[in-house]
């Protein structure tokens, strides 16, 4: 089992909603924020059922909704099977766009909200402690600007031993740090030892959200129980005025055009929403993603 004496607990913002300026003020200070039952749970079972659903029928999962089989490792060869079909679905296309989140981004982005079209989905089997998220910085990787935001959001309950995220607390006050090569989703990580900051941890509940800056240093802890899928969304958000990288508008991987995703949606709304606004397009540099020798 994890052992949880190494984090400090979240510390919980959701008092804080009403009043922005003390939602800034937190965030500048530790770089994060938890804010729990921020959706509402029904909202995000039903996204996590829907991807339950696609690992069940592919055999990732039994009926039971327990993990089956070697684990699928992202970016695999076996992974495109549940992976394509799940950037398909609707339900988790639209979380992100739920007016809790927007409320809250907008109080700290202090602009019009844009949400990054490129949505991520995890789905963690246990005993694949080696390819577990590393701690790393998300700017390298998502680059536009730094004032991104990414909002982590377990779609069941995540105890700390599911596999739930670590924010080192403080870390974004370092600005941009070096890469170097790792394993698991990324690829990426950065060194954390003189840093001399506490890591945040504690077990998340469905509705629940952990929101960090773009360079909060974070990593996932270890998926070590015997049979259960950790399923997570990483959504990210910025002010429509800063600027974004055009690989930040497309499909997550790229497999799949958008008209392929948005095949059979019911909600006009959700499709290609981005192009309402004049984006401040910019290139990304590589440079900033190539690990140090």
């Amino acid at each position: 089992m994890t052992d949880l004496q190494e984090f400090h607990p979240f510390r919980d913002s959701r008092d804080l909603l009403p009043n922005p300026e003390a939602l800034r003020r937190q965030m500048q200070e530790e770089g994060y924020l938890y804010l729990s039952s921020l959706l509402p749970k029904d909202v995000v079972h039903e996204v996590y059922a829907t991807i339950l659903e696609l690992c069940q029928t592919y055999g990732w999962a039994d009926q039971q909704g327990f993990a089956q089989g070697s684990a699928r490792l992202e970016g695999s060869d076996a992974w495109w099977e549940v992976y394509d079909p799940l950037q398909k679905q609707e339900s988790f296309h639209a979380l992100p766009h739920r007016p809790e989140l927007l409320k809250l981004m907008e109080a700290l982005v202090g602009e019009t909200v844009l949400v990054h079209p490129r949505n991520i989905a995890r789905i963690v089997f246990p005993a694949a402690e080696f390819f577990s998220t590393p701690p790393h910085q998300d700017y390298p990787l998502i680059q536009g600007t730094p004032e991104t935001y990414t909002a982590w959001i377990p779609l069941t309950d995540c105890p700390v031993e599911l596999g739930v995220l670590a924010i080192l607390a403080g870390s974004h006050r370092f600005g941009l740090m070096p890469v170097y090569s790792a394993t698991g989703p990324g690829g990426l990580r950065v060194d954390t030892e003189k840093l001399n900051l506490t890591w945040h941890a504690g077990d998340m509940q469905a509705g629940d959200v952990l929101l960090f800056h773009s360079y909060t240093v974070h990593r996932a802890l270890p998926n070590r129980t015997p049979n259960r899928l950790r399923i997570s969304a990483d959504y990210r958000y910025q002010g429509v005025s800063q600027p974004i990288v055009e690989d930040s508008l497309m499909p997550h991987y790229g497999r799949l055009s958008w008209e392929q995703i948005y095949e059979g949606w019911r909600n006009e709304d959700l499709k290609y929403y981005w192009r309402r606004y004049r984006l401040n397009i910019v290139p990304r540099n590589f440079a900033l993603q190539t690990p140090v020798a």
